[in-house]
């Protein structure tokens, strides 16, 4: 009984105590373990914060100033003065529908025969796969390089098109120097470079399509025209509007191209948005303004791929 009281009238402090820095240590562990996957993007995430929100955050503040290229301590804020002068330049409004004739034309022409073709490449023909690969070689040359061949091609003087045409007995053509022609001349060029992409997308969509609704449709005796119509094309839609989409984001800022073939000629006749931001920039020096420019033009291109993103949620959904 002395004993048992004895040992009831320890202190509590003459009992151990738990160690709380190891505490604080699993603790510490198990937070690093639960948010791994956060604390491994922290780096990437501030590497694009410094690589891509820094220049976004500088032309948009560049857009709100004065900013001559020439005099580049002498800038002030002028608010949306360079938004308001924009639309008072009858270069910047001809170069928005220069950008809308190229690009959604030379789309368009690539989705018509990119999908001809890749239902001929869909089909069992012989050396199917020679032919593919050699259809395919225009969209990995440089686009430098293939304008100086299409120069050369279109030339007025000794051009082969032309030689072909004056073979067949018509006239001549001004390509690239005739104001009407431009355009169209680019557009070519386009259409030629990447419609083997847009046929590599679609013909990855059909050879992904399920075979049976093909088949009961073949036995119910559905002609090739039905079968393109009410099966193909319906269940190859969500293909072809994220093939229109990546190809539509490249054709918008379609630049090299334009620039070693026309330079936006002539007369301005073949001038784009970001040609336009590009002369204003660095042959001009309106740095403030060329970043206006580029803005409206960033918002434009991400108006038009919203709402193809939208319609294809929309297309999914039923």
């Amino acid at each position: 009984m002395r004993h048992a009281a004895k040992i009831g009238t320890v202190s509590p402090s003459a009992l151990p105590r738990p160690d709380l820095r190891i505490g604080a240590r699993e603790r510490l562990v198990n937070w690093i373990d639960r948010n791994l996957p956060v604390i491994f993007n922290i780096p990437t995430v501030l590497l694009l914060a410094g690589i891509v929100g820094f220049p976004i955050l500088l032309v948009i503040y560049t857009s709100f100033t004065d900013w001559y290229l020439y005099r580049p301590g002498d800038r002030q804020l002028i608010g949306l003065g360079n938004y308001v002068q924009a639309w008072t330049d009858p270069r910047w409004i001809n170069s928005i529908w220069h950008t809308l004739y190229v690009a959604l034309g030379s789309v368009f022409f690539q989705l018509v025969i990119g999908l001809a073709i890749a239902l001929l490449f869909n089909r069992q023909i012989r050396g199917k796969t020679f032919y593919r690969s050699v259809f395919l070689l225009p969209m990995i040359a440089m686009s430098t390089a293939i304008s100086l061949v299409w120069i050369i091609m279109y030339n007025n003087s000794y051009g082969v098109l032309n030689f072909w045409l004056n073979s067949l007995g018509l006239e001549s053509i001004e390509w690239l120097s005739s104001p009407n022609m431009a355009i169209p001349s680019l557009m070519i060029v386009q259409v030629w470079h990447w419609t083997p992409f847009m046929t590599l997308l679609l013909l990855a969509g059909l050879q992904s399509l399920p075979s049976e609704p093909f088949e009961a449709a073949r036995i119910d005796g559905a002609s090739p025209w039905q079968l393109l119509v009410h099966i193909t094309l319906p269940l190859l839609k969500g293909h072809i509007i994220v093939a229109v989409i990546l190809r539509s984001i490249f054709a918008f800022k379609e630049f090299d191209t334009i620039l070693t073939m026309t330079e936006g000629g002539p007369n301005w006749a073949s001038e784009t948005m970001n040609m336009n931001v590009y002369f204003d920039a660095f042959k001009y020096g309106y740095t403030g303004m060329a970043a206006a420019k580029g803005v409206m033009f960033f918002a434009l291109l991400l108006a038009i791929q919203w709402a193809l993103v939208k319609y294809r949620e929309r297309q999914w959904s039923y």
